[in-house]
């Protein structure tokens, strides 16, 4: 708790004085749920990457569009998504090893009721789509489609506070 409570008095101030007068269960859920934001990995050193980079897929990736969102995701070992219409998801295509790709940013999601969330690199395919590959949440990512099959499939990081 005592990690939670300094994350609100370092990124949210105005929620800071509420801790200390109200103790932890008492002060207002509302200004709570306006304590969220993003941290900016891209030169940390907790990932195995710095932004910004061009990196090469080692592995097959799909790139998904996910409703009307403009940002396309990228996932390791594509799908077919045919059953997947209802979710709104569609393949564009399939990037085959060796497709270079842009890393642009790395940035992991916080937020008072969920701590550290989900770990995401954004980037460019090579026809200049944005995309977003989650990589993974809290404290753990997964083999990323650029990383030698050598390397674990979850590891811990040691990211943000």
């Amino acid at each position: 708790m005592a990690n939670r409570a300094a994350r609100v008095s370092k990124r949210c101030p105005w929620a800071a004085a509420g801790w200390r007068r109200a103790g932890i269960a008492l002060f207002p859920l509302l200004a709570l749920a306006g304590c969220e934001g993003r941290d900016d990995l891209a030169a940390s050193g907790c990932l195995p990457l710095r932004a910004p980079a061009r990196v090469v897929l080692l592995q097959e990736a799909g790139l998904y569009q996910m409703r009307d969102a403009s940002t396309l995701v990228l996932s390791a070992h594509p799908r077919d998504t045919s059953n997947d219409s209802f979710h709104g998801m569609r393949r564009v295509r399939t990037l085959p090893p060796g497709t270079p790709l842009e890393i642009k940013r790395l940035e992991q999601a916080w937020g008072f009721d969920v701590g550290k969330g989900r770990i995401s690199a954004f980037g460019t395919a090579p026809q200049g789509e944005p995309f977003e590959y989650g990589w993974g949440g809290g404290t753990q990512i997964g083999r990323a489609p650029w990383e030698p099959a050598s390397v674990p499939n979850l590891r811990a990081v040691q990211c943000g506070d």
